[in-house]
C-alpha cells in the first residue's frame, strides 16, 4: 500500500499547494483580524433568538475559515487525483496492473487524507502561532486554546466529509461539478443557525457529517471499483 501512495504521490507535484496553502493562510488570518475589529466594535453576536450573545475569539474565526477552506481544497486534490484520471481514461492504465482496483482507490483516498490532515495541522500551527502573537500586540485580536479533543473530532469530520465530493465527482466525471459541490457542502457546514461558528464546530453535527462523507465516499469507491472505463 505504501508503494502505491508513493507512486501517487510522484505523479501530481505538491509544491504549488504547499505554496497556496501559506498564501490561503496568511488570508485568513488577515479575514480573522479584520471580523475580530469589527465584532469589537459593533459588540457581541447572537445565534438564535433568546440565546445568550456569544463573541467569537479570533482563533475560533480562522478555525471555521481553515476548515471551509480545506474542504473545497481536498475536493481540488480529489479531482487531481481522482476525477481528471476517469474523466480523460488515463486510470486504465493503471487498472492495468497486478493489483486489486480496491487497493489502488484505496491508496489514492488514503493520501488525500493524510495530504488534508497534513494541511489542516500546518494551517492550524500558523493560525494558533501568529494570532498569539497578534493579540499581544493589537486588543480586538483575541486567542484562546479551546477544547483540544473538539477540535480533533471537528478536523477528522471536516476531512472525512470532505470526501463527499468524490461522489458528485464521479456521477458526470465533471473536476467541476466536484469542487462546486464542496462549496455547498462548506455552506451547509458553516451555517451558524446551531452554532456561531458553524454546525461544524459542534462535536455531534461533525461527527454525523462525517460518517456522511464516509458513506458516501464508500458508495463512490463501489462505482469507482465496477466502472466500465469504456463508457
Amino acid at each position: 500500500m505504501w508503494n502505491l501512495i508513493r507512486m501517487e504521490i510522484k505523479k501530481v507535484p505538491l509544491k504549488p499547494h504547499i505554496a497556496g496553502l501559506l498564501i490561503a493562510n496568511f488570508i485568513i488570518f488577515l479575514l480573522s483580524a479584520f471580523t475580530s475589529s469589527l465584532l469589537t466594535a459593533s459588540g457581541n453576536i447572537s445565534t438564535l433568538p433568546g440565546f445568550a450573545p456569544v463573541q467569537l475569539d479570533t482563533v475560533t474565526l480562522a478555525a471555521m475559515l481553515v476548515r471551509a477552506t480545506l474542504i473545497v481544497w481536498e475536493a481540488v486534490l480529489i479531482s487531481v487525483f481522482v476525477i481528471e484520471e476517469y474523466r480523460n481514461k488515463t486510470i486504465g492504465l493503471l487498472f492495468t496492473y497486478p493489483i486489486s482496483r480496491t487497493k489502488l482507490i484505496t491508496a489514492k483516498l488514503i493520501l488525500i487524507c493524510c495530504i488534508s490532515f497534513t494541511f489542516h495541522v500546518l494551517s492550524n500551527i500558523f493560525q494558533y502561532a501568529t494570532i498569539f502573537l497578534a493579540a499581544k500586540c493589537f486588543d480586538f485580536v483575541t486567542f484562546s486554546f479551546g477544547n483540544i479533543l473538539a477540535q480533533a473530532v471537528t478536523t477528522i469530520s471536516a476531512i472525512l466529509l470532505g470526501l463527499l465530493p468524490l461522489y458528485v465527482g464521479m456521477i458526470k466525471k465533471s473536476t467541476i461539478a466536484t469542487v462546486v459541490s464542496s462549496i455547498i457542502i462548506v455552506a451547509i457546514a458553516s451555517n451558524s443557525q446551531g452554532s456561531s461558528a458553524g454546525l461544524l464546530s459542534i462535536p455531534v453535527a461533525a461527527v454525523i457529517f462525517g460518517i456522511i462523507g464516509i458513506i458516501f465516499s464508500a458508495v463512490a469507491m463501489r462505482k469507482m471499483i465496477l466502472s466500465d472505463l469504456s463508457n
